[in-house]
Protein backbone atom coordinates (compact mmCIF):
# COMPACT_ATOMS: atom_id res chain seq x y z
CA UNK A 1 0.00 0.00 0.00
CA UNK A 2 1.27 3.64 -0.66
CA UNK A 3 2.51 5.70 2.20
CA UNK A 4 -0.40 8.47 2.68
CA UNK A 5 0.54 11.93 2.01
CA UNK A 6 -0.96 15.17 2.06
CA UNK A 7 -1.55 18.10 -0.01
CA UNK A 8 0.43 21.40 0.78
CA UNK A 9 -1.35 24.26 -1.61
CA UNK A 10 0.62 27.68 -2.67
CA UNK A 11 -1.88 29.49 -0.50
CA UNK A 12 0.07 29.06 2.19
CA UNK A 13 2.24 31.53 1.54
CA UNK A 14 0.19 33.78 2.06
CA UNK A 15 -1.04 32.15 5.91
CA UNK A 16 -0.32 34.89 8.67
CA UNK A 17 2.08 32.30 10.39
CA UNK A 18 4.24 31.41 7.32
CA UNK A 19 6.69 33.89 8.12
CA UNK A 20 7.04 32.89 11.75
CA UNK A 21 9.37 29.84 11.53
CA UNK A 22 8.94 27.92 14.36
CA UNK A 23 4.46 28.51 13.82
CA UNK A 24 4.66 27.25 10.73
CA UNK A 25 7.15 24.46 11.48
CA UNK A 26 4.71 23.09 13.78
CA UNK A 27 1.63 23.65 11.81
CA UNK A 28 3.18 21.36 9.09
CA UNK A 29 4.46 18.91 11.44
CA UNK A 30 0.52 18.76 13.06
CA UNK A 31 -0.45 18.18 8.98
CA UNK A 32 1.82 15.34 9.15
CA UNK A 33 1.46 14.06 12.07
CA UNK A 34 -2.54 14.00 12.07
CA UNK A 35 -4.22 10.46 11.13
CA UNK A 36 -5.84 9.88 8.10
CA UNK A 37 -8.12 7.81 9.92
CA UNK A 38 -9.86 7.29 13.20
CA UNK A 39 -8.56 4.96 15.47
CA UNK A 40 -7.00 4.39 19.44
CA UNK A 41 -4.07 4.61 21.11
CA UNK A 42 -4.09 3.25 24.97
CA UNK A 43 -7.90 3.99 25.01
CA UNK A 44 -7.61 7.07 23.75
CA UNK A 45 -9.96 7.34 20.79
CA UNK A 46 -8.71 10.00 17.75
CA UNK A 47 -10.40 10.98 14.08
CA UNK A 48 -9.05 11.91 11.16
CA UNK A 49 -7.23 15.09 11.23
CA UNK A 50 -6.37 14.61 15.14
CA UNK A 51 -2.92 13.06 16.27
CA UNK A 52 -1.95 12.13 20.25
CA UNK A 53 1.14 13.78 21.11
CA UNK A 54 2.78 15.72 24.19
CA UNK A 55 4.48 19.58 24.40
CA UNK A 56 7.95 17.25 24.68
CA UNK A 57 7.24 14.96 22.16
CA UNK A 58 6.23 17.79 19.66
CA UNK A 59 9.75 19.60 21.22
CA UNK A 60 11.83 16.27 20.39
CA UNK A 61 10.12 15.73 16.57
CA UNK A 62 10.35 19.38 16.05
CA UNK A 63 13.39 20.26 17.07
CA UNK A 64 12.40 22.66 19.08
CA UNK A 65 12.26 23.41 22.78
CA UNK A 66 9.33 22.94 24.98
CA UNK A 67 9.03 27.12 25.04
CA UNK A 68 8.82 27.79 21.37
CA UNK A 69 6.03 25.13 21.14
CA UNK A 70 4.13 26.20 23.67
CA UNK A 71 4.34 29.55 21.96
CA UNK A 72 3.55 28.67 18.57
CA UNK A 73 0.72 25.86 19.97
CA UNK A 74 -1.13 29.15 21.06
CA UNK A 75 -0.50 31.43 18.36
CA UNK A 76 -2.20 28.21 16.42
CA UNK A 77 -4.73 28.13 18.56
CA UNK A 78 -5.29 32.19 18.64
CA UNK A 79 -6.60 31.93 15.24
CA UNK A 80 -8.33 28.64 15.14
CA UNK A 81 -5.60 26.61 13.10
CA UNK A 82 -5.62 23.47 15.67
CA UNK A 83 -7.67 22.42 18.58
CA UNK A 84 -6.02 20.74 22.11
CA UNK A 85 -7.21 18.70 24.70
CA UNK A 86 -5.48 17.52 27.40
CA UNK A 87 -5.97 14.12 28.54
CA UNK A 88 -3.94 13.09 31.42
CA UNK A 89 -0.03 13.57 29.85
CA UNK A 90 -1.01 12.78 26.80
CA UNK A 91 -2.67 15.71 24.25
CA UNK A 92 -4.99 15.49 21.20
CA UNK A 93 -4.27 17.96 18.88
CA UNK A 94 -6.76 18.66 16.18
CA UNK A 95 -6.37 20.40 12.78
CA UNK A 96 -9.18 22.16 12.65
CA UNK A 97 -9.89 22.47 9.01
CA UNK A 98 -8.00 19.18 7.88
CA UNK A 99 -11.02 17.79 5.46
CA UNK A 100 -10.50 21.32 3.88
CA UNK A 101 -7.04 20.58 3.33
CA UNK A 102 -6.90 17.05 2.68
CA UNK A 103 -10.38 15.49 1.68
CA UNK A 104 -9.53 15.32 -2.25
CA UNK A 105 -6.44 14.40 -0.98
CA UNK A 106 -8.02 10.96 0.28
CA UNK A 107 -9.91 10.59 -3.17
CA UNK A 108 -7.07 11.42 -5.23
CA UNK A 109 -4.33 9.03 -2.99
CA UNK A 110 -7.24 6.34 -2.85
CA UNK A 111 -7.76 6.68 -6.91
CA UNK A 112 -4.10 6.63 -8.04
CA UNK A 113 -3.35 3.48 -5.90
CA UNK A 114 -6.12 1.47 -6.99
CA UNK A 115 -5.15 2.12 -10.57
CA UNK A 116 -1.82 1.42 -10.47
CA UNK A 117 -0.48 -2.26 -12.40
CA UNK A 118 0.59 -4.81 -10.84
CA UNK A 119 4.36 -5.69 -10.99
CA UNK A 120 3.59 -8.25 -13.30
CA UNK A 121 1.04 -6.41 -15.41
CA UNK A 122 2.57 -4.47 -18.55
CA UNK A 123 2.49 -1.24 -19.05
CA UNK A 124 0.49 0.36 -21.60
CA UNK A 125 3.05 2.71 -24.10
CA UNK A 126 2.08 6.27 -24.21
CA UNK A 127 -0.44 7.67 -26.58
CA UNK A 128 2.04 9.48 -28.01
CA UNK A 129 4.23 6.15 -28.90
CA UNK A 130 1.33 4.85 -30.25
CA UNK A 131 0.52 7.23 -32.54
CA UNK A 132 4.07 7.23 -33.74
CA UNK A 133 3.99 3.41 -34.50
CA UNK A 134 0.86 3.50 -36.47
CA UNK A 135 1.91 6.31 -38.38
CA UNK A 136 5.64 5.98 -38.94
CA UNK A 137 5.56 6.14 -42.16
CA UNK A 138 4.37 10.16 -41.91
CA UNK A 139 8.20 10.14 -41.04
CA UNK A 140 9.66 8.57 -44.14
CA UNK A 141 10.45 10.47 -47.06
CA UNK A 142 8.90 9.62 -50.56
CA UNK A 143 11.12 7.76 -52.79
CA UNK A 144 12.01 10.88 -55.30
CA UNK A 145 13.35 12.79 -52.36
CA UNK A 146 16.40 14.64 -52.41
CA UNK A 147 18.01 12.34 -50.15
CA UNK A 148 17.91 9.16 -52.85
CA UNK A 149 19.25 11.38 -55.55
CA UNK A 150 22.37 11.96 -53.28
CA UNK A 151 22.25 7.67 -52.33
CA UNK A 152 20.54 8.30 -48.76
CA UNK A 153 17.34 5.78 -48.28
CA UNK A 154 15.77 7.75 -45.54
CA UNK A 155 12.72 5.60 -45.31
CA UNK A 156 15.01 2.25 -45.00
CA UNK A 157 16.00 4.35 -42.33
CA UNK A 158 13.15 5.93 -40.73
CA UNK A 159 11.35 2.54 -40.76
CA UNK A 160 14.80 0.82 -38.86
CA UNK A 161 14.53 3.55 -36.34
CA UNK A 162 10.89 3.03 -35.37
CA UNK A 163 11.18 -0.81 -35.68
CA UNK A 164 14.15 -0.24 -32.99
CA UNK A 165 12.09 2.32 -30.73
CA UNK A 166 9.78 -0.42 -30.45
CA UNK A 167 11.90 -3.05 -29.41
CA UNK A 168 13.40 -0.75 -26.54
CA UNK A 169 10.15 0.03 -25.67
CA UNK A 170 8.68 -3.61 -25.25
CA UNK A 171 12.15 -4.36 -23.39
CA UNK A 172 11.44 -1.59 -21.28
CA UNK A 173 8.05 -2.79 -20.23
CA UNK A 174 8.74 -6.81 -19.41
Amino acid sequence: MAEPFIKLYKKMLKWEWYDDINTCRLFLHCLLRAEWKSGSWHGIHYEAGQFITSIQNLANETNLSRQQVRTSLNKLLSTNEITTNQHGSARIITVVKWNEYQAVNMVSNHESTTNQPRDNQQVTPCKEYKEIKNNKNIYSAPKSSAADKVGGNTRKYSHEFFEELERENEAMFR
